[in-house]
């Protein structure tokens, strides 16, 4: 199988992607230039341009100029501009806001600019640096996006596997209930039950029940796939071989069926996880997912349901290509696994 993807170019390009992505949230704390919710007095600053070459012609090592203010007569906004009076070296791991990792407290982080600042994807209306905010944001959208592909993989399994295997009236009731998940659209159903979520309730509670609502609306597709497969197992001769031995039906479902459905699970994770998360965001930028402080690429997107503020900060707009970015990156990882886990592929 391993074989089978590294000659999947695309599926190693996702996997490589995804990769460096998970590496920047699981230690978003050291890559973010600022905390979470540290504020600047600098507000909707565009992005900076890194330089190498200064005013005086000559080569420096990277760095980026101070920013100045300035109204702006067409807008009535306060703009920044760079001054070049003022020239900010970048330096690799530089002391700033200081954070906590299980428990230790650091000040370094990866990047900063040594006497002055930098804003890499810019700053939204309260001088908040918005590529820390991604980092912290794409955290927790992940988190949920995992722990709803647990829940929805357990349940739809075990769904599809007492449909498939018991067939009859299990299998008549459990398809009628998968049919009626199906048949209801995905961003209504999702709007109706994360509208029960309490506003007050703890963050960690919230995550937890955006994450139930969305196993509630995706479980029912994992249960069709599943319920297929184990039909096709069960009348596979090791399924009979282990029937006519007497072996109970608990350890046929979880000790024969259920590792043939491995591959085809690991797939399904791969698909389900993208889906979540655009699932996730759309909630959170309706605003029925989750709630400030709380911080998602879907409650980043917020800030930018007004068209005057694409047109006049569209960096704001930057989260967007997070989520494509890491969609895109899963979506070619479970195309090559599918790819690789298929027993009549003619890859060698």
């Amino acid at each position: 199988m391993w074989h089978r993807f590294k000659r999947h170019k695309v599926g190693m390009a996702g996997l490589i992607i995804f990769t460096v992505i998970m590496v920047l949230l699981v230690f978003a704390e050291f890559f973010a230039p600022y905390g979470e919710s540290q504020t600047t007095r600098y507000a909707s600053t565009p992005p900076q341009s890194i330089h190498i070459r200064g005013e005086d012609g000559k080569l420096h090592t990277p760095f980026v100029y101070g920013l100045e203010s300035e109204f702006n007569l067409k807008t009535g906004e306060m703009t920044w501009t760079e001054d070049t009076s003022k020239r900010y070296p970048l330096k690799l791991f530089i002391r700033g806001e200081p954070y906590r990792i299980l428990g230790m407290k650091f000040d370094l982080h990866f990047i900063g600019a040594e006497g002055g600042d930098f804003f890499l994807f810019g700053t939204n209306s309260i001088g908040q640096d918005v590529f820390s905010r991604v980092l912290y944001g794409g955290r927790i959208s992940i988190i949920i996006a995992f722990i709803t592909a647990v829940i929805t993989l357990f349940l739809g399994t075990l769904a599809g596997m007492i449909s498939g295997y018991f067939q009859g009236a299990a299998d008549m009731v459990i398809q009628r209930i998968v049919e009626l998940f199906l048949i209801i659209p995905n961003v209504p159903l999702g709007l109706a039950l994360a509208a029960f979520l309490p506003a007050d309730m703890s963050p960690v509670i919230l995550m937890l029940g955006v994450a139930l609502v969305l196993s509630v609306v995706s479980w029912g597709n994992v249960a069709r796939q599943v319920r297929g497969k184990t039909l096709a197992a069960r009348e596979s001769g090791y399924v009979r071989a282990a029937v006519s031995m007497g072996a109970s039906t608990p350890r046929i479902l979880f000790r024969h069926i259920l590792p043939s459905l491995n591959s085809h699970l690991i797939v399904l994770a791969t698909l389900t996880i993208p889906q979540t998360i655009l699932a996730e965001s759309g909630l959170s930028f309706l605003g029925f997912g989750l709630r400030p402080p709380m911080t998602s690429w879907g409650t980043l997107l917020k800030e930018a349901q007004n068209f005057r503020v694409i047109a006049l900060y569209p960096w704001i707009m930057i989260p967007g290509l997070a989520i494509m970015l890491t969609v895109l990156s899963l979506n070619f990882i479970g195309d090559a696994l599918r790819d690789a886990t298929d027993p009549y592929s003619r890859g060698q």
